[in-house]
């Protein structure tokens, strides 16, 4: 998979332009990124799809606590069918510091990732589905779709282990968020211990980098395009995981309040070049370029995440080349 990740924080009208743009240079998959206080998701993934002939398109990635089950069903089936068979669903364990703006806490997120998985399968099966549970978003009665549903690969996105040995049991891959090589060679290893005793071929199953990247030729414009997407990679990050970059836990703790708080710009201005280094891959397209080919020899799968660089019509093209 070679993947690019829009966020729609701009225009839908230009989202659109953006996908044709990755189409045309090299792209075969695009994923919107899921926030509240951004446009809709889905209506901008119906937009790409009267717009992209190749694209497989999808949410990267939507969660099992802000919708009921029964609503994403029918969204992914109905992108399916609009796509013309192009769906493809990314599903994490969702934000943190997004989360506790619908006063929600992200309680067990194994089990909901994959209790999720499973009412979704057997819904896009055709079966009639009760599931009484204590996560609301995921009770239903005597639920079903009236329409046909094509298959749909299952991606799920995830910065831990445990997450991502669940993906080999239950999905087509994995997003495994990283700008770090040594990160992403433990992961690599993780997935194929996990998959020898998976029911799923190795072959099968498609373990991707999700990479923070911001190109240009101006390294000071592409490092305040990237201050957004790190803020919130840090806000959203487990104590261990930045523990093991080596990130200050007052500052992330400080990021992370101010992003609950709605305080984005406060929360920006307080990522540095530490965070900027171990969370994304920034800077001139020399750097950028030999940092992405050694991600890319590793796993042959790729999603090259927002903000992409300052100048999206010229970054874009520009990354296309790199992954070919």
């Amino acid at each position: 998979m070679k993947a690019i990740e829009l966020t729609p924080d701009i225009p839908i009208s230009r989202i659109g332009n953006l996908a044709k743009l990755a189409e045309s240079s090299g792209f075969d998959a695009i994923f919107v990124s899921c926030h509240y206080n951004n446009r809709d998701p889905f209506i901008t993934l119906a937009h790409l799809a009267t717009l992209t002939d190749s694209l497989r398109i999808g949410p990267g990635v939507v969660n099992p606590y802000t919708s009921h089950i029964l609503t994403l069903a029918s969204q992914m089936a109905s992108l399916s069918e609009i796509s013309n068979g192009r769906a493809i669903l990314g599903i994490g364990a969702g934000d943190r510091s997004t989360l506790s703006h619908f006063n929600i806490e992200r309680s067990n997120p194994l089990r909901n990732i994959s209790k999720t998985i499973e009412l979704l399968k057997s819904l896009w099966d055709g079966n009639t589905v009760t599931n009484i549970d204590s996560q609301k978003t995921l009770s239903m009665e005597n639920a079903s779709l009236n329409f046909p549903v094509e298959n749909i690969p299952i991606y799920i996105g995830t910065q831990g282990e445990n997450i991502l040995k669940l993906s080999t049991s239950i999905a087509n891959g994995a997003l495994f968020n990283t700008a770090n090589i040594n990160d992403l060679l433990i992961a690599h290893q993780q997935v194929q211990t996990s998959l020898s005793s998976s029911k799923i071929p190795s072959d099968e199953f498609d373990f991707s980098a999700q990479v923070c990247v911001s190109v240009d030729s101006n390294l000071d414009k592409a490092k305040e395009a990237v201050l957004p997407p790190v803020a919130f990679i840090v806000g959203g990050a487990s104590t261990e995981f930045l523990q093991s970059h080596n990130i200050d836990l007052k500052t992330s703790e400080s990021i992370r309040n101010s992003i609950q708080q709605g305080q984005f710009k406060q929360a920006f201005n307080q990522v540095n070049s530490n965070m900027i280094n171990e969370f994304s891959i920034c800077g001139t397209p020399d750097t950028v370029y030999e940092r992405l080919s050694e991600i890319y020899e590793c796993t042959n799968s790729l999603v090259v995440g927002y903000p992409i660089g300052p100048d999206l019509e010229t970054a874009i093209p520009l990354i296309g080349s790199f992954i070919e």
